[in-house]
């Protein structure tokens, strides 16, 4: 992008109906079967006072969220972290502190700057059952550079003890040595590797090992894997979805993973 110039704006600018905003929008509380928790939709807007005038296009930075919020403020405690990513204390907090820090970095320029900033984030339940509940975070964003940045995140807790869901609750210690060479299996075939070729030169697994990935999540039919950009592979390569079948790996799924698996609709 060329350098443009940026005009502070001191008079109110029709700009997505604000020049500096927060909003929250409700939505219809999302209802599912059995004894799930209920939740609305919410919503959050802000953008900066400085606007990009390039011909007769105007352009400002802008933080947008969409997040559940639940009836059960212990559970909206609990998934905190899982939406406010950055450790702020709610997604207010978090969109005026990305702004701001762009207002003083343009400040800090004399009012000029390569390009506008962007923070999109959206939350959503990706499971809801009487035994967990999974929240995925896709948060895509710009804060200048050759390109942008995005990722996936996945969190998951049992909503009988208020504790986070780790891969270790789903698959044993002793199993995950096996678990990994399954999905190993998966990963050559995804990728259309042979049996032994190297995953040295393609990949950034250390030693060429081939390692799941911490970010996992309960399907159906599977447990799937997610790994984001540069995790294996560089940025031109994207981000890699491993998905392994619970019929190959059963037999190392505990008793508390089986009734994770089984509450799934």
């Amino acid at each position: 992008m060329k350098p443009a110039h940026y005009l502070y704006l001191y008079i109110t600018f029709a700009l997505l109906g604000s020049t500096s905003c927060t909003s929250e929008q409700g939505e219809t509380a999302q209802k599912i079967s059995g004894d799930t928790l209920h939740y609305d939709m919410k919503e959050v807007h802000r953008y900066s006072s400085f606007f990009v005038k390039e011909g007769k296009k105007i352009d400002t930075t802008f933080f947008k969220a969409r997040y559940p919020a639940f009836k059960d403020t212990m559970i909206n405690s609990l998934l905190s972290h899982s939406i406010n990513l950055e450790g702020d204390s709610e997604i207010n907090s978090a969109a005026k502190r990305f702004v701001d820090a762009y207002d003083e970095y343009v400040e800090e320029n004399n009012g000029q700057s390569s390009a506008t900033w962007f923070r999109d984030l959206h939350a959503k339940v990706y499971q809801n059952t009487p035994r967990f509940i999974s929240i995925e975070t896709n948060q895509t964003e710009y804060t200048g550079g050759a390109h942008g940045d995005h990722f996936t995140l996945f969190n998951h807790f049992d909503i009988k003890t208020d504790q986070k869901i780790t891969l270790v609750d789903i698959v044993d210690e002793k199993n995950q040595k096996e678990l990994t060479k399954i999905a190993e299996k998966y990963f050559r075939k995804l990728e259309k590797l042979s049996k032994t070729e190297s995953l040295n030169d393609k990949y950034f697994f250390e030693s060429g090992n081939f390692t799941l990935a911490n970010n996992f999540a309960l399907t159906k039919e599977s447990l799937l894997f997610y790994y984001n950009v540069y995790e294996i592979k560089p940025y031109s390569g994207g981000n890699t979805t491993l998905e392994v079948p619970y019929k190959d790996i059963k037999h190392l799924i505990s008793n508390k993973g089986l009734a994770y698996i089984n509450s799934i609709n």
